[in-house]
């Protein structure tokens, strides 16, 4: 006998069972319900930061190519490279120096906050075992390091850093002391690359201070011990001393430029960057998402629901063959 296939549709036994779809759907969204109440609020607190490396540039001196160009040429990139600031703010280094920054009104640095202070579902709890020592002190960092979140806009040239807790207020005071504690530390970096620069003008001007000097007396000697200008090899050896003593007179004065510039940005206090938007403290929650774990509690509740309907009609006509 020929096979005319299964004498049912799919659409038809789905349709059949709209009750089963309607208790499926219900049971989602309890449960979804009970998923999102169970997880603890968190908020998030965000700075926007800008680059202010060129305008110091401009008061120093340096015309607008200028400017440019010593960004693009020497490394002081600031936030042209603005993966610099991301890459320190994700690190667990920094993670571990933000865990000493006391945090105001609890009296305790970041980490013993963190360890006495962070929320974790039900099931974690329930699930969780003791601990020692060194695997609390890596978790609690840990948890500082995926609360302290940084992205970069390379168009724009802003970096976005973003601290997130379960108390809104520390959330806020957080992200600031992130930001603080970033500029300090490229206020650092920028001092000791300020320091490199400045040994090596000085190194510069000294040399350029001794050719100087002894071509501005080489040439002085050789005027007051030939006077016979009709002396044709006289005459052009006093127009190369002449010519050696300008060059290194401008290599002097430029070297003496750098040195002079280079000391005045050792003096001056940088700020690296310029805050576009100041720490507010968050009045909704970011997370629990509960339309997300709704579709997805739902979505998967009615994908199971098909797949048994289905293989178990699949499996009633088989044993009718």
């Amino acid at each position: 006998m020929a096979n005319d296939g299964p004498a049912w549709s799919a659409w038809d036994v789905c349709r059949s069972h709209w009750r089963t779809y309607l208790l499926v759907f219900a049971a989602s969204l309890l449960l979804a319900s009970i998923v999102v109440t169970s997880i603890p609020k968190e908020y998030s607190a965000q700075v926007k930061l800008a680059d202010e490396h060129k305008e110091t540039d401009l008061l120093l001196g340096l015309n607008n190519i200028a400017a440019w160009a010593k960004t693009a040429m020497t490394g002081h990139h600031g936030m042209r490279m603005p993966a610099a600031y991301y890459k320190i703010v994700m690190t667990r280094d920094f993670a571990v120096e933000m865990s000493k920054i006391p945090v105001e009104g609890y009296g305790t640095d970041y980490f013993h906050y963190t360890l006495e202070n962070y929320e974790r579902p039900w099931w974690e709890k329930l699930f969780r075992h003791e601990r020692d020592s060194v695997e609390t002190y890596d978790e609690v960092i840990s948890i500082i390091n995926h609360r302290i979140r940084s992205k970069t806009s390379a168009r724009y040239g802003t970096t976005l850093i973003q601290v997130t807790d379960n108390d809104p207020v520390v959330a806020a005071m957080m992200a600031d002391s992130v930001r603080v504690h970033l500029q300090r530390r490229m206020a650092a970096i920028a001092r000791q690359t300020a320091l490199f620069d400045l040994a090596a003008a000085e190194t510069r001007f000294k040399q350029a201070e001794l050719r100087y000097q002894s071509a501005r007396d080489d040439y002085a000697r050789y005027t007051d011990s030939h006077n016979d200008l009709s002396d044709s090899r006289a005459s052009a050896e006093e127009d190369h001393l002449l010519k050696e003593y300008e060059s290194a007179f401008t290599a002097y004065e430029k070297a003496s430029e750098q040195r002079l510039r280079a000391q005045a940005l050792v003096d001056k206090f940088s700020f690296t960057f310029a805050v576009l938007t100041n720490a507010t403290v968050p009045l909704d929650a970011t997370a629990p998402a509960p339309q997300g774990y709704i579709l997805s509690f739902v979505f998967i509740g009615l994908i199971v629901a098909t797949w048994i309907l289905l293989g178990r009609q699949k499996y009633l006509e088989y044993k009718k063959h």
